[in-house]
This record gives structure tokens, sequence and C-alpha cells, in this order.
């Protein structure tokens, strides 16, 4: 995705065989097709039988789409369950309140964990959560048992989110989740940014989730 918004390959252009691509990136072959089917079903490319794979649209680095429904999230917390690995009160500074959207040293209330599925479970993604710290409820009750966070808000105090917005972009797995992932610091992955708003258009909650290559399928 990377080398398309970079116009590495522009509109118009053919990307490397399936074959080619996996020798680049150091992934299997199966790998490379959901990667591939991620960006077709973003419209970035088109893929024809003896056509090959052709570059449809040239879009900046993250992509941002309004979800309309909370089917795709609920699932994908129901198959792979949350389990955390720490918790505490963060100042957003430069990167984080960049990723937040948020002012410079505000506070806000973070967990840390990885998503597994599976007997026995693997891990299938990072994933870190950023909760509005007016409302601390929801951040003490999240637990090994947490299925779905947003769904909290309601419950407690309330409040319904009624929109949410997601970025898709590639990404080098840094140190720490490339540790709880169990792969090597650098391997490309997906992360994913879930920013889930009240009706007042307050920004309630944000995850981040990052799946390398091979575990794409838990994140569709």
């Amino acid at each position: 995705r990377d080398d398309i918004a970079n116009e590495i390959y522009p509109v118009g252009s053919l990307l490397p065989t399936t074959p080619e691509l996996a020798k680049l990136f150091g992934v299997g072959k199966h790998t490379v097709r959901e990667a591939l089917a991620q960006l077709k079903n973003g419209g970035i490319i088109s893929i024809r039988r003896r056509g090959g794979t052709r570059v449809e649209a040239n879009l900046p680095e993250t992509s941002e789409y309004v979800l309309e429904a909370f089917d795709s999230i609920t699932q994908y917390s129901a198959q792979a369950r949350l389990q955390v690995l720490n918790k505490d009160l963060i100042v957003a500074r430069r990167e984080v309140a960049e990723l937040l959207q948020c002012p410079s040293a505000q506070e806000w209330l973070h967990v840390e964990g990885f998503r597994a599925s599976g007997t026995p479970a693997q891990v299938v993604g990072y994933m870190e959560v950023y909760i509005n710290r007016a409302f601390p409820k929801v951040y003490e009750r999240i637990n090994r048992n947490t299925v779905i966070v947003f769904k909290m808000f309601e419950e407690i105090y309330g409040e319904s989110i009624v929109e949410v917005r997601q970025e898709m972009r590639a990404v080098r797995i840094g140190d720490r989740a490339a540790e709880v992932l169990k792969v090597a610091e650098g391997t490309i992955g997906m992360r994913y940014i879930t920013r889930f708003f009240s009706a007042k258009g307050v920004q309630l909650e944000v995850t981040v989730n990052i799946h390398p290559l091979d575990k794409l399928s838990f994140a569709k």
C-alpha cells in the first residue's frame, strides 16, 4: 500500500506477480493474496485473470471511512478474546496526542493487551485501548473476560456510540508489539485505528490493533 501511495506503482501500472511479491516481502503466497484482497476491497487495485493486478487508485497512506454498522467489529471481538497485559493512566504527548487527535498533555486511560483465538489460544493481534478519562468505570471493568469494550459506554453511562471511524495502513511492527505477537521486529503488518464517537461528537474510545499479515483474516 505504501508503494502505491508513494507512486512507486502509479495508477494504471501493474503490480508484480504473487510469487514476486512474496519474495520481495519475505512472506508466503497465501499472505500476499490476503493483503491483495484487502487492497481490492478498498478499491485500490483490480485483479483480472490473465490481466494481472492493476493499480486503480492512488490513495494517501492512511484511508479513513465511516462504518455504518458494528457487525464486523463485534464479530472480530467475539472470535478473538481480549487478554489484558497492562492498565495505566497516560499523558498524551506528541505521537500519542497525534494518534488520539487530542491536545498535548491530555490524560487518557490506557489498556494494553492482545487478541487470541482458537484452542489452544493463538495470538492474532496486538491491541491498545484508550478510554476517555471521563468514563473511568469502563476502564475499571476491562478484564480478561471482556469481549466488546465499546458497548460498555451505553451499558454504564447511557452513552450510545453512533459513529465509528477506522483507519488502516501497512506498518513495520515495532519492538513491543513484535514481542507480544512473537514475530521479528520490523515484520510487515496491518494497523487498524478505530475511533468511537457519541451522539454529542465526543470521542469515547480509540483502539489500535496490529496484525501480522498472516493473521489478516481475523481483522476483516
